[in-house]
């Protein structure tokens, strides 16, 4: 269960490795019998990758990191030239997300998002426009290794991270827009 397309059709295998990761939380408590049936259920009756990963989102695995299947090297791109580009609501957070804009927009709010990662990669570059990142209160955010010309960079969320929160590192280029990092509304 590597493949880093969610659309493409889960496996017999694949199925049941969902399963064991189900029992596996069940017995410890993290589901109730019913649940744990409904969700053999649902993942028996699963077709793709993406439809075992909803089984699975909100569970740890042993290591302590949620068992999301598929998501091992995949990379999440968004790129604009004068457009708008948002990736908000309910999504899947790969482990890299490369966003760039020229004169246009981009959006990326983490707030209803699943990570099962303990640390993302961002890499940012932007011209004239401006790149948004919108985290939950918890996150930890590191700049690492941004530079800019004429631009903004702002990190706005910069209270404590949780331990077991994930880690944004941000890596890229501002060349006269603007890298904006903040906490949603309250």
């Amino acid at each position: 269960m590597t493949h880093p397309d969610g659309r493409l059709r889960a496996s017999h295998a694949d199925r049941d490795v969902v399963i064991e990761q189900l029992r596996v939380a069940a017995g410890d408590g993290r589901l109730t019998l019913e649940e744990l049936e409904e969700r053999i259920e649902r993942t028996q009756a699963a077709r793709t990758y993406d439809d075992l990963r909803a089984l699975t989102a909100d569970l740890p695995r042993t290591d302590g990191t949620l068992a999301v299947p598929g998501d091992v090297g995949r990379v999440l791109e968004l790129r604009t030239k004068s457009g708008q580009v948002h990736q908000k609501d309910y999504w899947v957070v790969p482990g890299r997300i490369v966003a760039s804009c020229t004169s246009g927009n981009v959006k990326i709010d983490f707030t209803e998002a699943v990570c099962s990662h303990r640390e993302v990669l961002l890499e940012a570059t932007c011209g004239m426009g401006g790149i948004l990142v919108i985290v939950p209160r918890g996150w930890t955010v590191w700049i690492e290794s941004v530079t800019t010309n004429m631009g903004t960079i702002s990190n706005k969320a910069t209270d404590p991270g949780r331990p077991d929160a994930p880690v944004l590192r941000v890596t890229g280029k501002v060349g006269m827009g603007s890298l904006k990092i903040k906490y949603p509304r309250r």
